[in-house]
């Protein structure tokens, strides 16, 4: 892979290029909605807590200091040519761009909204019948492979490829570098099944993204590999998550001072490598400590661990960066097939932080109430719309309360469904009417869709 290709200007829509990515991103309607989706507490009151929206401008942040780390590196490494004759701005800004939307296709109330739609067409989709005819025998495996496996990546680059954009229906018509950047599976839902040699765990793009996957595949020479940049940004995905989900558990009383303590002590003794550099981080958290019970702060405890994940934060930033350099011949080559915090100190604490997360975070039953009214929210929703969907623009007789249900979907969905169907054939014309809920349902923020299903159902 050659970086001429990989950061070039490309788009989908030719004959339509907007100012630039940046501008594009945050003058967006679908960006702002972040601000009331889930990271890891829905529906949540208090306004410390890190939303979508809060959690993407980190990434962001982190992935343009990522950018500029492993930019100048190289560049005094003498490692590849290109660095010599282009600035570091447009390697950087690629990242600050891609931080931005990388979660943007994510549904209400974070992760497990994905798990329930997924749950729901595995259990439902068989059931649906359109005239005399199950779903199931109309669908393509490809197409029926979608939505078994619906993913917030492969959301992401359908969002921003057809999503109606300031009036125009090409949607956000990105740079190829950035679309790249975020595509962190480049592959389908049937590969998954069938043809996945580099074990990915779930896809990245859907049948209905496929002719923009092969587009970008080819002009940016990707040859099925993932985007170098895409390892950055994932890399600055695991520090913003791991280290804020910690300070927010925090904030909820989920999790205690003492316990993050506990948990990093159990991994130094565990860890003959990397035991004596996470003994000098657990030090550092305790004289922070010290320092904030010095002043009198009124939350010595919390304050130390925000101060204390900004200097763990520029850790893993080095030695991410420092990974991209180590493997670089690799990761160009398409060879790399793990992570970049793999055999460091910061993976060594990133997992730590992981268990700490899975045992008391995720499971924490404030988080858990929350997430199972979600998903009674998602299952009512799409058992009230997908029927109404499946006759919606068919010769098939709707009945009243179907045509009255397919009256509340957004215009803002069905004008992207005609766009996209128009010339299509039956049966693809059915899975984008399928699509055309999916959409509308995941781009809900979590108080719209509770506020729906409360008008619909309550």
């Amino acid at each position: 892979m050659e970086w001429n290709s990989l950061l070039s200007k490309q788009h989908f829509q030719k004959d339509i290029i907007y100012k630039n990515d940046y501008d594009t991103i945050i003058c967006s309607t679908l960006f702002r909605r972040l601000q009331d989706k889930a990271q890891v507490f829905p529906l949540d009151d208090d306004d410390y807590i890190r939303t979508r929206l809060t959690h993407s401008l980190e990434v962001s942040a982190i992935g343009k200091k990522l950018g500029e780390y492993v930019f100048k590196k190289l560049k005094k490494e003498k490692r590849d040519l290109w660095f010599e004759t282009h600035t570091e701005k447009e390697f950087s800004d690629v990242l600050l761009c891609a931080g931005l939307v990388h979660d943007i296709g994510n549904p209400p109330f974070g992760h497990f909204g994905e798990y329930a739609i997924r749950e729901w067409f595995q259990t439902n989709l068989s059931h649906l019948y359109l005239g005399k005819e199950q779903i199931t025998n109309i669908l393509s495996e490809w197409q029926l492979q979608d939505l078994y496996s619906f993913e917030g990546n492969a959301q992401s680059l359908r969002i921003l490829s057809k999503t109606p954009y300031l009036g125009k229906k090409n949607g956000f018509n990105l740079s190829y570098e950035v679309l790249g950047a975020i595509m962190k599976y480049p592959i389908s839902s049937v590969d998954l099944l069938y043809n996945n040699p580099n074990s990915y765990k779930k896809m990245g793009y859907n049948f209905s993204e496929h002719e923009l996957f092969e587009d970008i595949n080819e002009k940016m020479g990707l040859y099925g590999n993932r985007h170098p940049l895409s390892y950055l940004l994932e890399a600055a995905d695991d520090i913003a998550y791991r280290t804020s989900d910690v300070e927010d558990a925090m904030v909820k009383k989920v999790i205690s001072f003492q316990e993050i303590i506990k948990t990093f002590q159990h991994y130094r003794t565990q860890d003959g490598i990397y035991g004596s550099r996470i003994q000098e981080y657990i030090n550092k958290l305790l004289t922070i400590y010290e320092e904030e019970l010095a002043k009198n702060e009124r939350k010595p405890e919390l304050t130390a661990v925000q101060r204390w994940n900004q200097y763990i934060q520029s850790m893993m930033i080095i030695n991410a960066g420092d990974s991209f350099i180590k493997n670089y011949e690799e990761i160009m080559k398409g060879k790399f097939n793990g992570s970049l915090f793999d055999d460091t100190v910061s993976g060594d604490i990133i997992l730590a932080i992981a268990e700490l997360s899975e045992r008391l975070v995720y499971t924490s039953s404030i988080k858990t109430r929350t997430e199972l009214f979600g998903r009674r929210v998602i299952n009512s929703l799409l058992n009230q719309f997908m029927p109404a969907a499946l006759v919606y623009d068919t010769e098939e007789n709707a009945t009243f309360i179907e045509q009255r249900t397919i009256d509340t979907v957004s215009e803002f969905y069905k004008s992207m469904y005609h766009s996209e169907a128009y010339k299509r054939n039956e049966q693809e014309k059915l899975y984008l009417r399928i699509l055309m809920i999916t959409d509308y349902i995941s781009g809900m923020t979590d108080s719209y869709a509770k506020r729906l299903y409360q008008e619909l159902f309550a």
